[in-house]
């Protein structure tokens, strides 16, 4: 059988009576931490800006409403700003492939759902159910391919996961799904150019812009347009590009392997952030440090360690640099407000980074990704060596953040001007999500005018 009509079977099976009292409570904890991330992302005034001139640019359109700025657009416009607000932070979750295949947030699903459940009037069951079946379809295909390897972004699959989900969550039949495949893998693959030189806020919107992908193909199979047959396995299938292993759904995807962030950097950044963090409790002055030499994986190295890694001149360079994010976290523990332009001009921090070194240990890489090694040896100016090191990073399922701590996540990430009170009532509507009628409690923040 074609792996889309594979794809579209799982799919079409999938209800909200499949969710038990375990599986329910991974998906609870993955949305809270995704609002969290999503609040975060809210007070950034330099995204909301964009929208804001997006929304009152031509054809704004008025279906949906944009998170941040109070005003809506149409709903590809409005779903392609509000999924960048589930990446924008870099407090989103990640999925590492256990087959080594490579890396996906799940958690940018949430937004896309909640912006598709706003527009279509969802309950919390079918809430649940939809934000489901996008984590179970990207989790498979995070682990079948590895767009990165052949030069592609890591988003690429994406499309192929959301044209499903957002079809299932709109009705359609096994065969509409199977079409909705196929029309979105002639939408295009993208190139992996937004990880390369010097970051820009482009890569906070690779997987926002396959959600637009993943609802036209979904609009375009409902007009009837018909996609070509064989989309993954075909002569010029998306196999032929993406590096890719045999099996699909084989073993099952498993939620509770998901990492969630405590830092609001690059997944790679997050080992290294908790030991210099570790390390500075020892560190009076960070003016006493004469070199930084950290060993970790050659795949952080690739993407946290580049050219430009030492001199990142944007928010998205700064977040996804080691060298940076090193030298920050042995000032003082990491703040979101750590990755802007006015903190970057810091003047100890510059000068920490200048002295830090990023270096592979092949037995970390080896370990790689069952581990997400770093170790960290800090010599200061008197000849004194402090080291650290760390298996994972906080967060991981085998040092894993209790629910308590991700409702700490929550209220630290809210919005300043919410009470107490919103903050204890969100928590437990995400945690009784089910019960919920319609999304409004959880929506309603999120569309307040933050600019």
């Amino acid at each position: 059988m074609l792996m889309e009509k594979v794809i579209s079977w799982a799919t079409a099976r999938i209800s909200f009576s499949d969710l038990d009292e375990k599986l329910l409570h991974i998906l609870k904890r993955n949305i809270l931490d995704s609002y969290a991330g999503i609040c975060a992302s809210l007070q950034d005034m330099s995204i909301l800006q964009k929208f804001e001139r997006l929304a009152s640019g031509p054809a704004p359109g008025s279906d949906v409403a944009v998170w941040g700025i109070e005003k809506q657009a149409g709903i590809s416009d409005a779903l392609f700003m509000n999924s960048i607000m589930g990446r924008r932070s870099d407090l989103l979750n990640t999925f590492l492939a256990p087959n080594g295949q490579g890396g996906i947030h799940p958690s940018d699903n949430v937004a896309m759902v909640l912006t598709l459940a706003d527009w279509m009037g969802m309950d919390g069951e079918s809430f649940l159910s939809t934000v489901y079946t996008a984590f179970y379809l990207s989790l498979a295909l995070g682990a079948y391919y590895t767009p990165q390897s052949a030069g592609f972004d890591h988003d690429g699959a994406a499309p192929f996961w959301i044209a499903p989900t957002m079809g299932h969550a709109m009705g359609l039949s096994e065969d509409q799904l199977t079409n909705a495949q196929r029309i979105a893998g002639m939408l295009g693959l993208p190139t992996n150019q937004s990880a390369c030189g010097s970051l820009t806020d482009w890569r906070h919107c690779t997987y926002a812009a396959s959600a637009v992908k993943g609802l036209q193909a979904v609009r375009l199979t409902l007009a009837g347009f018909q996609g070509p047959s064989g989309i993954y396995e075909g002569e010029e299938g998306v196999d032929k590009f993406f590096p890719h292993t045999g099996t699909l759904f084989d073993p099952p995807p498993d939620l509770s392997r998901i990492i969630f962030k405590q830092w609001p950097a690059f997944t790679f950044c997050q080992t290294p952030i908790d030991v210099a963090l570790e390390l500075s409790g020892q560190i009076p002055d960070p003016s006493t440090i004469s070199s930084i030499d950290v060993r970790t994986y050659s795949l952080a190295l690739k993407y946290g360690a580049t050219s430009s890694s030492s001199h990142p001149d944007t928010r998205t360079g700064r977040t996804h640099s080691i060298p940076y994010c090193v030298a920050a976290a042995l000032i003082k523990p990491i703040e979101y407000d750590d990755f802007n332009d006015l903190y970057s001009k810091n003047k100890t921090l510059n000068s920490l980074i200048k002295d830090v070194k990023v270096t592979e240990d092949p037995e970390m890489t080896k370990a790689f990704p069952a581990k997400s090694q770093c170790s960290i040896k800090v010599t200061l100016k008197d000849g004194t060596t402090l080291n650290g090191s760390r298996d994972y990073p906080k967060g991981d399922p085998l040092d894993p953040l209790s629910d308590r701590e991700l409702e700490n996540k929550f209220r630290i990430n809210f919005f300043p001007d919410g009470s107490d009170t919103e903050k204890e009532e969100i928590i437990h509507c995400i945690w009784n999500i089910e019960r919920e009628k319609d999304l409004d409690r959880l929506l309603d923040p999120l569309k307040q005018r933050r600019i």
